[in-house]
């Protein structure tokens, strides 16, 4: 590792730091929730990863893999719903959800396994032979899976509150 690898890892682990400081701040605030609104960001992310798909599709081998990280991504983004808290005022008659202290470590686990997966992966790639775009395929279907269970799994809650209510 050189002096260049160790300031790039500072850099990023500097971001990452601030990014969790910010979060960790917000926790335990409630924040208005708009179930109507939650589409936005998985579709966005969708369009993304089709356009990409479209334009440098995997080879048949890699959409098996493609799949494996579509689906680790789900579970994983309904995973971290479950730490959400969603609930409903009557007197306003509005959703709040608040994030618990849960919800931050699960994300920076997240991060953190990300990381050591992008590293084992590339490690393993020469036995793989997976390839660099296959990768970044792989990680762009884990990211489209993390965010609409996570957005899904907010929205079902959600709708089940108002109906209770």
């Amino acid at each position: 590792m050189t002096s260049s690898d160790l300031i790039h890892y500072a850099i990023i682990g500097s971001l990452i730091a601030v990014a969790l400081v910010i979060r960790w701040r917000r926790m335990g605030k409630s924040q208005r929730l708009r179930p109507g609104l939650l589409w936005i960001v998985p579709a966005i992310f969708i369009l993304l990863a089709a356009a990409i798909f479209w334009q440098f599709p995997p080879p048949p081998e890699g959409w098996p893999w493609v799949a494996l990280g579509l689906a680790a991504g789900g579970a994983l983004g309904w995973m971290r719903a479950r730490f959400i808290e969603v609930s409903f005022d009557p007197g306003t008659r509005r959703l709040y959800q608040r994030s618990s202290p849960a919800a931050l470590i699960f994300i920076a686990a997240l991060v953190l396994v990300r990381w050591v997966m992008h590293s084992a992966v590339m490690i393993g790639d020469a036995r793989w032979h997976l390839g660099a775009m296959l990768v970044s395929d792989i990680f762009i279907a884990f990211a489209v899976g993390v965010l609409s269970f996570y957005r899904i799994e907010i929205y079902l809650r959600a709708r089940r509150l108002l109906r209770v209510s």
